[in-house]
């Protein structure tokens, strides 16, 4: 359970076992607060060294993100550093390259040797000559850390070792209560029992320090139908009303209130429903075994308790230096263990990360089963997409690229397995890759962190996107890929499914949620329905999407020929009134609503053009002529859905 006790967490999987941890005062940070922390310890052994290094954030392993700096004592940000008795000398930065660049500060060492029982002392946020303290992260997050280590490094170390002097380990909670957030499962069957989720949520959308006193639960026609008093906080710090219970007949919305704190929410819409199950996850996030934040189990916690999702996955990357083997055994034993049949369902998945910007993009490998290798990129024999289909070659996995369209890590579309690569994550907290800023893309592909308006400051103002337009989802599609759509993270802070938004505005983006259609709450049935693309993307909003196209429903593939039309039949319900709805055939939009004003809609869309007409050529990966239809939902909020496409080959009449 979350709270604001203070305590010294545990150690993360990062920090030697030999270093001695050193002690910061106060042991917990609130999201966002400007405060002031002194971080204390002693020297372990003697060490050449010109400078101490404080890294706060910027470095692969350290998520903390604290811009912060030593040359303006009266300035925000400013931490001031002593060995012994002595005030150590800044080391001037000079002029940042990038943003990671303002999350360390340097001091020069006395004689450039630190001595085995010096005791040494930061302050971060040092108010003595008139800073107004450092700012903490805005993010909520167990078991982070911050780092003092010894420069120049000794020669041998990985770029992205440490030479370690010391660490300090800490707890980032939640801001005060800001407002709530109700989640409620999307279909419930007639005369069974379900649960909501509140999260009181402080401005940033992490889950608050503090809890509403009593919680109400109202239908929407103002019936009361439960209260509840001093609600206790579940393992993530959510709220938890369970055995409720409807007759339903159509779509419902219920309202909850924290009546002493005058707060007031709705949830996401509820659907009757007696056969098919809609369920939510994410299946792409990063934990402290590789490049995040936090451990696995805070992580799946998160997922299952903090954001009421019904499936999810980690996925670490597959680089040896950052997960190891033992480590992946920890991942496999983690993901079996979080798995609970009929209640959340895990799936074993890792990032097979390549980064030489050659194309070949960044995919993840999901496992059917509960165990599986982690077949690495970075060596000769798994280096290339092509090799590692050949290496899942007889088993049941599936392999998902994503942000296809960042410049850093692109995916050009050319090697393809249509037995694996089932699906394409078009949405996470990197934007959309659907297609280009330039064709109504409201969620561009954003290069992290280069507009923050504290970096713009030292960088002449100058931000840019990321994009790399061969990498666009819309171009897979075109050249014969049948691939369904997920959403997914991407966070690397161990906050699935949140609010919590990653980035600076204009290109502030939150985590998306993959919706499925299926049978069961169980790995099977979700399996089988992501491996027949019965899902959809959406950018975090719980919407509720049915589409078909000649009665077969998305991810589908059919075959039409002579003049037969398609009837493109669309239900929605949405959490915010529907701005557009549009129908996309062959990466273009063939009919469009606009301006709705309602949040649930059923629309019908009749293509009366001859397939043969319109149908783009044979492709690499597609032997007919074909025709493809997804649908793209945008409501007044901002927030968007994709289903996945429904796809028709022309048969000549």
């Amino acid at each position: 359970m979350e709270d604001a006790s203070p305590k010294q967490s545990t150690r993360p999987v990062r920090i030697p076992e030999s270093l001695s941890l050193g002690r910061i005062d106060p042991l917990v940070m609130k999201a966002g607060e400007v405060g002031t922390w002194i971080l204390t310890g002693r020297i372990d052994k003697e060490m050449r060294a010109d400078s101490l290094k404080l890294v706060l954030g910027g470095h692969r392993w350290i998520k903390l993100d604290m811009f912060c700096q030593n040359e303006h004592p009266s300035s925000e940000g400013y931490v001031s550093g002593y060995l012994g008795s002595t005030r150590l000398e800044p080391v001037p930065r000079g002029a940042p390259q990038r943003p990671h660049d303002m999350m360390s500060v340097s001091f020069r060492v006395p004689d450039g040797i630190l001595r085995p029982g010096t005791r040494f002392r930061f302050i971060l946020g040092d108010r003595t000559d008139g800073s107004p303290g450092i700012a903490a992260p805005t993010f909520t997050c167990r078991n982070v850390f911050i780092a003092l280590v010894a420069e120049p490094r000794p020669g041998g170390l990985h770029p992205h070792e440490l030479n370690w002097v010391s660490a300090f380990v800490l707890d980032i909670l939640g801001g005060p209560l800001d407002h709530l957030k109700v989640i409620a499962p999307s279909t419930v069957a007639a005369d069974s029992e379900f649960s909501l989720l509140i999260r009181p949520q402080d401005k940033y959308g992490n889950i608050s320090s503090e809890k509403p006193r009593r919680l109400v639960v109202e239908s929407p026609s103002g019936r009361i139908l439960c209260e509840l008093k001093d609600p206790e906080p579940n393992l993530a710090g959510a709220l938890e009303i369970q055995h409720l219970k409807l007759d339903l007949e159509r779509e419902t919305r219920l309202r909850v209130s924290a009546p002493m704190e005058g707060l007031t929410s709705e949830s996401n819409p509820i659907i009757p429903s007696q056969n098919q199950k809609l369920l939510w996850g994410l299946i792409h996030e990063h934990t402290e075994l590789s490049d995040g934040a936090g451990s696995i189990d805070l992580c799946y916690n998160n997922m299952r308790y903090g954001s009421g999702l019904d499936f999810g996955a980690v996925t670490d990357h597959d680089h040896r230096f950052e997960t190891s083997d033992q480590m992946w055994r920890i991942a496999i034993s983690a993901a079996a263990r979080h798995n609970h049949e009929g209640q959340f369902v895990t799936l074993l998945g890792y990032e097979w990360a390549k980064w030489r910007r050659n194309g070949d993009g960044d995919r993840n490998v999901y496992y059917r089963s509960e165990d599986g290798p982690m077949l690495r990129s970075e060596t000769g024999e798994y280096d290339r997409p092509g090799k590692l289909f050949e290496g899942l070659t007889g088993r049941e996995a599936l392999v998902i690229p994503h942000h296809t369209a960042y410049e850093g890590n692109f995916c050009d579309w050319t090697q393809h397995d249509p037995n694996k690569e089932r699906l394409v994550e078009i949405y996470s907290v990197w934007g959309s890759s659907e297609t280009s800023a330039n064709n109504s893309n409201p969620f561009p592909v954003r290069n992290p962190r280069e507009f923050d308006p504290r970096w713009l400051a030292v960088a002449g103002g100058k931000g840019r996107l990321g994009e790399e337009s061969v990498g666009f989802v819309q171009n897979a599609l075109e050249y014969g890929w049948r691939v369904g759509f997920t959403a997914g993270g991407d966070m690397h802070l161990s906050h699935p499914g949140d609010d919590y938004r990653k980035g600076y505005p204009p290109y502030a983006y939150k985590a998306g949620l993959t919706a499925v259609w299926t049978d069961d709450r169980t790995r099977a049935s979700l399996w089988r329905s992501l491996f027949n693309r019965r899902c959809y993307a959406t950018t975090g909003a719980r919407i509720i999407l049915r589409f078909d196209v000649n009665g077969h429903p998305m991810g589908s593939e059919a075959t039409v020929e002579g003049n037969e039309n398609r009837i493109a039949r669309i239900e929605i319900h949405g959490t915010e009134n529907l701005n557009s709805v549009e129908v996309v055939r062959n990466n273009q939009v063939v009919r469009r609503w606009q301006d709705l004003g309602k949040r649930d809609a059923q629309l019908e869309f009749v293509d009366t053009d001859r397939p043969s007409s319109v149908a783009l050529p044979p492709s690499r990966f597609a032997h007919n002529p074909f025709l493809f239809y997804y649908l793209r939902i945008r409501q007044e909020d901002g927030e968007m859905a994709w289903s996945s496409p429904v796809w028709f080959d022309v048969i000549s009449s």
